[in-house]
């Protein structure tokens, strides 16, 4: 999260608890905030808990669980994290390194770097030479963009449509006998790239397969992205010291996840209790299938293993293999 948008986010929570608390609410917080979000998730707050006695921020960026406390009769305390999404469906998009970052794989080379020592840039580079008919703009291999640019002028060329899988618009053009010869050129170099991409995965999971895991970090990355940390700064802050404290509020049903629609205004809630009602946190581990570009965490004994996590291993602009590689990570049960 950027610094401009950390500051209206941060603003919209002091300014929910304002509202919760039906005070006057702070000018410069409605200038500087989200008003109509603001207004929302206090709305789902006062019926969400009807006995409060206070609602309080938790403090600045992330200096401690949750976003938000509720206050309630007899003292007791339900921390809540506020996530104002753009959609639904990917818990989190993190960044390409993030396990091996936080070393959950204690001795594995990051895919960033496993990508350059198996020579996988300069593989697809070759791939993307083989095309003759680039426009003289893209022609230049020398600045950075390079890559990407011309791997939009094949999509451009297959003429992909928007939110159309560039994978099944290149099978199309070459099942199609009225497609130009350029046209089935820049499919099957699409295609050539994809299986690069894909083996290029399978192998780096080969490694990471090899490679000795930390469970408790494991568990700690689980229970933090179920219960909302979502950015590397998040993770960084709560990784080593947290785990303890975020397992006692989930047993004593004191955590909640609030979602609000940054378009809408909908406000979701869910409930990391309940996510993990009936886990048993024994083995917990990475578990790394033999075919696949996805992996997921997994924990309990051998009669009760239950998945936390999906992992895709994901490049999110052009086509797999060309922009952002990243990791997107979804809930099962969500």
């Amino acid at each position: 999260m950027g610094k401009h948008e950390r500051g209206w986010v941060e603003a919209t929570e002091k300014l929910t608890a304002q509202l919760a608390n039906d005070a006057e609410p702070d000018g410069d917080l409605e200038a500087e905030g989200r008003p109509d979000l603001a207004e929302a998730l206090a709305d789902r707050i006062r019926a969400d808990f009807p006995d409060r006695t206070a609602v309080r921020h938790a403090g600045n960026s992330y200096d401690s669980l949750g976003d938000l406390i509720v206050e309630s009769d007899g003292g007791s305390e339900t921390f809540l994290e506020a996530k104002f999404v753009a959609s639904g469906g990917t818990r989190a998009n993190l960044g390409q390194d993030t396990l091996t970052q936080f070393e959950l794989f204690e001795d594995a080379t990051a895919w960033s770097d496993f990508r350059e020592e198996i020579g996988f840039p300069e593989d697809r580079q070759a791939l993307l030479q083989e095309f003759d008919d680039y426009p003289d703009d893209v022609r230049d291999w020398s600045y950075k963009s390079a890559v990407y640019d011309r791997a939009k002028h094949l999509k451009n060329v297959l003429d992909v449509s928007r939110g159309q899988n560039t994978g099944s618009r290149a099978d199309e053009v070459l099942a199609d006998p009225d497609a130009t010869e350029t046209e089935r050129e820049a499919a099957r170099i699409v295609n050539a790239i994809l299986e690069l991409d894909r083996e290029e995965k399978l192998a780096y999971f080969d490694h990471l397969r090899e490679a000795e895991q930390n469970p408790r970090n494991v568990e700690t990355f689980a229970h933090l992205i179920v219960c909302g940390y979502h950015t590397a700064d998040a993770l960084r802050e709560h990784f080593d010291t947290d785990l303890d404290e975020i397992k006692r509020l989930l047993e004593n049903d004191s955590y909640r996840l609030y979602e609000v629609d940054k378009n809408s205004g909908t406000v979701s809630v869910e409930n990391p209790s309940e996510l993990l009602a009936g886990f048993e946190w024994a083995d917990t581990r990475v578990e790394i299938p033999e075919d696949g570009t996805s992996v997921s965490v997994v924990t309990g004994p051998p009669g009760n293993r239950r998945r936390v996590l999906n992992i895709a291993y994901n490049w999110k602009n052009k086509f797999q293999g060309i922009q952002t590689p990243s990791m997107n990570v979804f809930v099962p049960e969500a």
